[in-house]
């Protein structure tokens, strides 16, 4: 049983001895690349910047009229007029709310939502308006 291993490994090496070295030696051929670089898009606009994490609270709304912003806060109530859906974060008559002319928004009752859009004034408040569903994320963490 002692000799059968050592008959294999003197087979071996007795028939890698018969092989031709330029079998073994030889090197391979180094393929052609195929890849060809696309050229840079000219880019003649910078990216926008994204504030999709930048975002202020309800609170400081007031301060950034006319600048297209992302508002975090908690819904607190939803309201609908003859002409609009309003979501209030507050109960103070000048706070900030959103409000869409074509959207039903009373399933953000009692949720932390981000809204993003240009600031604008309604009525004598604070507000952005919601002119699609893309405009309302949840609050990161909530």
């Amino acid at each position: 049983m002692k000799r059968l291993p050592l008959l294999i490994l003197l087979s071996v090496l007795a028939l890698s001895a018969c092989a031709p070295s330029a079998a073994w030696q030889r090197e391979w051929p180094t393929p052609l690349g195929t890849f060809t670089p696309t050229p840079a898009p000219s880019a003649t606009l910078p990216p926008t910047p994204t504030r999709l994490f930048e975002c202020v609270s309800w609170h400081q709304a007031k301060g950034y009229v006319g600048q297209q912003m992302c508002v975090e806060g908690g819904v607190t109530d939803v309201h609908k007029s003859e002409e609009a859906f309003f979501i209030y974060f507050s109960k103070e008559p000048d706070s900030f709310c959103g409000l869409s002319f074509e959207l039903d928004l009373s399933d953000l009752l009692d949720k932390c939502v981000r809204l993003v859009g240009t600031i604008e004034t309604y009525e004598g408040r604070p507000a952005i308006i919601i002119r699609s569903r893309d405009q309302i994320l949840p609050c990161l963490g909530k």
